[in-house]
């Protein structure tokens, strides 16, 4: 009963408290002197026209004369203005009011952006494929030439040749000639066999018929050995002339143009110092450009390993990075210790967890590293330096088993509970649960659509949880409810995921098929 008349004292004064122009809180509010209804300054400076000397109550329509210094002269109720001072939930409506504005203000910023950044990209695109024809019309043109200067200057050698090196007349020449040693070569091995095997009387005999056919040969064979010699004792010159040109291209690697991305800082928003307008492409030597070194992308910058940190065993289970600093903390569950790096992957410091079965790690909005312990279903948070500062997070139920924590953008902690590694699964209740900065439990869901749930995020309003038993990620709602399933078909064994809050993707770790996805939001 109480509640029910407090309820309607507060309802009586926000309704006395209200403009009856604008119809929220009075601004500075103005009393009408000849029917005493209030009216914000604003809404009545709205209502005044040039040279008008009175002013109609939007209440009552009687006029009331405007004083010689406008409405702004007008008696302001400060009586008015305490109450609406000691309103029953003034400030936090103010509060609300507040990050309403900035958020509407917000998107308002993100959708202008998108439509700059659609437009930017549209141009972008447009001229990279009017310079994509260019290039390949360059290319068909120089293949083109180049196919009708070979075709050319092979027939232009083929004619000179013929007309100064007669095929058929060399072929005979050359034919003849063999067949002459081979029968003089015939003719030698007869004499030779006749000198070694014959009898003196025969010898005689055939002296003169032998040394006739000899001498027939050499006589034969000297005509030939002179025509051999003058023969082509000068070749047919075939050289290129003019080749600098070419030698040149080859020289460059045949390169059709320079491919530049202008990233002129003039085209680039003042308020986005680190962001990059694709602006166009261009083929030849720009005057203010900078070109794009790609040759890094995907190159090993940095390995850590038991040798670089001089330690025995190091054995990373988990790896977590700090949005603020840059920093990263590696989990070694093994040897319960936890490994502090800075940016470029130099070991800072090195702390040991004395005890607990220790599953996960993550880094706050507040740069404390957060450690998940399932043993106990707690989390543990420590500074950089190692320095314990906290525990908190009880499991609402005894059926939940901490198994995977990440930390979103707000600074929640969204820890999942999978029956997939425990020892009793039946007694273990798939579920996300999803705490506040403080601690404080705000959200569980997904314990009626997930059956092994590994690792969970927050990106864009959405919770993705990749769920090893159904083989896919389960997309929910800011509320838990759920909405769809995605990668399905594609996953084997999805074991982990990543939101990427610049570009509004998700990174997804597939043990099944060793592979690492990249998803959009909507799969």
């Amino acid at each position: 009963m109480a509640a029910s008349i407090q309820n309607d004292v507060v309802a009586a004064v926000e309704h006395e408290i209200s403009c009856p122009v604008c119809l929220d809180d009075f601004e500075e509010p103005k009393c009408l002197p000849n029917c005493a209804h209030n009216v914000c300054q604003h809404c009545l400076e709205g209502m005044v026209k040039k040279r008008q000397s009175s002013i109609e109550c939007p209440v009552c329509r009687i006029e009331s004369v405007i004083p010689n210094g406008g409405v702004a002269a007008f008696p302001k109720n400060h009586l008015l203005v305490r109450l609406i001072e000691r309103t029953p939930g003034r400030k936090e409506k103010e509060a609300i009011k507040e990050a309403l504005k900035n958020c509407k203000g917000k998107l308002e910023g993100a959708e202008t952006a998108l439509k700059e950044m659609e437009d930017r990209y549209e141009t972008s695109r447009s001229q990279a494929e009017q310079i994509k024809q260019n290039i390949k019309s360059m290319a068909e043109n120089v293949v083109t030439m180049v196919r009708e200067q070979e075709t050319q200057m092979l027939c232009e050698i083929d004619q000179k040749l013929s007309q100064n090196r007669n095929e058929g007349t060399f072929e005979m020449h050359k034919s003849n000639t063999s067949g002459l040693c081979e029968n003089a070569s015939s003719c030698i091995q007869t004499v030779e066999d006749i000198l070694q095997n014959g009898v003196v009387s025969d010898l005689k005999d055939l002296k003169e018929a032998l040394i006739e056919e000899l001498n027939e040969f050499s006589e034969s064979l000297e005509s030939r050995i002179f025509w051999a010699n003058c023969e082509f004792t000068h070749p047919f010159d075939v050289s290129l002339a003019n080749t600098e040109s070419v030698d040149k291209f080859i020289q460059e690697k045949c390169l059709l143009g320079n491919l530049t991305i202008n990233t002129d800082s003039a085209s680039v928003p003042e308020d986005i110092p680190t962001a990059s307008a694709f602006s166009g492409l261009c083929i030849g030597t720009p005057v203010i450009q900078k070109s794009i070194d790609y040759s890094m992308c995907g190159s090993l910058i940095q390995t850590v390993d038991s040798s670089s940190l001089g330690v025995a065993n190091f054995t990373p289970f988990s790896v977590a990075v700090s949005r603020s600093s840059g920093h990263f903390v590696a989990l070694d569950e093994e040897m319960k210790h936890v490994h502090i790096f800075n940016e470029e992957g130099e070991p800072l410091k090195k702390f040991r967890i004395m005890y607990g079965d220790l599953w996960d790690i993550g880094v706050s909005n507040d740069d404390e590293i957060v450690v998940l312990n399932r043993e106990s279903n707690r989390v543990l948070h420590y500074d950089m330096n190692g320095n314990f500062r906290k525990k908190f997070v009880t499991a609402p139920k005894e059926n939940v088993k901490f198994t995977s924590l990440s930390v979103d953008i707000h600074g929640r902690f969204i820890i999942s509970s999978s029956p997939c590694y425990a020892e009793t699964q039946e007694d273990t209740m798939p579920h996300i649960l999803v705490y506040n900065p403080s601690g404080k439990l705000t959200l569980s869901f997904g314990d009626d659509r997930l059956s092994s749930p590994e690792k969970a995020v927050f990106l864009n309003g959405k919770f993705f949880v990749v769920d090893h038993g159904g083989e896919c990620i389960m997309v929910f709602d800011k509320s838990g409810d759920f909405l769809e399933e995605i990668g399905k078909g594609r996953l084997e064994h999805p074991c982990s995921i990543a939101a990427d809050y610049t570009n509004g993707s998700l990174a997804v770790s597939d043990r099944g098929n060793s592979t690492i996805q990249i998803y959009s939001q909507d799969g």
